[in-house]
């Protein structure tokens, strides 16, 4: 992608307006004003670079950089085209309005009724979490969530108020839970609901796995893949697991690999609860013992075969 600087007067170095630092510096974060910097560099003899070589300059991901060009198009410092990003003239849009907060015109302007609820989640948020004195680099951030990810209201208030909760009310974690539950398919507050129901159960099922194999270690993301197959795909509850988990007492060291090969096996057996498990092995024992009883009769059949006795050999041999 190309970075163009749109600017009817050509300037041979690169300059950073004071409009920048007054009105929109101290309302961005780091890494949106180290990427604008770098922008104005390369836009400067028209440079190209693709995004991922851009994120690597950076030292950040492709995920917070594209976060980050969100919020320099939504503060009007750049602006997106076919073939880049166009460095706007801070200097021309000044001209062409007079300077007032970002955010009163944008009300003003609001005619759908999804953007005005969008708006009064906002506010609640400043209200709630921040004491009336949130940030315009959160509002345009809290745009950016809802963009992304169709968050109802409710779900982005609720989303606000579970990163309090964990003293982590910063922009990494919020973004960080945010996708989390976009994955998980959350859009709705009853969507919500079951997500972290489920999500707390099976918490608590690694916990549990954890304490039970005395693993003195966070489980990798390849076993907390494991575990999540168990629950959500077999539908299996601790009961199942812990049942594998018995299993294992004769084994040293058991790994989450080796429980997996053993409910791997009682899913393909269709085996959905202890029950259906100990019916198997009943069924089982019941043939191995009907299997041994047949054996000791056949064995005593023979064994009580009983041998012709000849008494009168003398005359047997005189009649050949």
């Amino acid at each position: 992608m190309k970075f163009l600087q749109k600017n009817k007067m050509e300037l041979c170095d690169t300059q950073v307006a004071d409009l920048f630092i007054l009105n929109n510096m101290f309302s961005l974060e780091a890494i949106d004003i180290k990427l604008y910097l770098y922008m104005l560099f390369l836009s400067k003899n028209q440079t190209e670079i693709d995004k991922a070589n851009l994120a690597k300059k950076l030292c950040v991901t492709e995920q917070e950089m594209g976060f980050a060009l969100d919020r320099l198009q939504a503060e009007e410092l750049i602006i997106k085209t076919t073939q880049g990003f166009i460095i706007a003239d801070l200097k021309e849009n000044e001209i062409n309005k007079t300077y007032i907060p970002k955010l009163e015109p944008k009300i003003n302007r609001i005619q759908s009724e999804l953007e005005r609820k969008r708006i009064a989640a906002a506010e609640a948020i400043n209200e709630s979490f921040f004491q009336g004195i949130m940030s315009l680099g959160w509002y345009t951030d809290i745009g950016t969530l809802f963009k992304n990810y169709s968050f109802s209201e409710e779900v982005m208030i609720a989303l606000f108020h579970y990163c309090q909760e964990r003293n982590a009310l910063n922009k990494k974690y919020v973004y960080a839970v945010a996708e989390n539950w976009y994955n998980g398919g959350v859009k709705t507050f009853e969507q919500l609901e079951e997500f972290l129901e489920s999500y707390d159960c099976l918490q608590k099922i690694k916990q549990k796995i954890v304490k039970a194999l005395r693993l003195n270690r966070n489980i990798t993301k390849y076993e907390e893949q494991y575990i999540n197959t168990w629950v959500k795909d077999y539908n299996y509850d601790f009961t199942m697991i812990e049942e594998a988990l018995k299993r294992t007492v004769t084994i040293a060291n058991p790994t989450i690999s080796y429980i997996n090969g053993i409910l791997n096996n009682w899913h393909k057996k269709g085996y959905k609860t202890v029950k259906d498990i100990e019916s198997d092995v009943k069924t089982h024992d019941d043939k191995a013992k009907q299997y041994n009883k047949n054996t000791v009769k056949e064995k005593n059949k023979f064994q009580n075969y009983e041998q012709r006795s000849y008494t009168d050999l003398e005359s047997f041999y005189d009649n050949m």
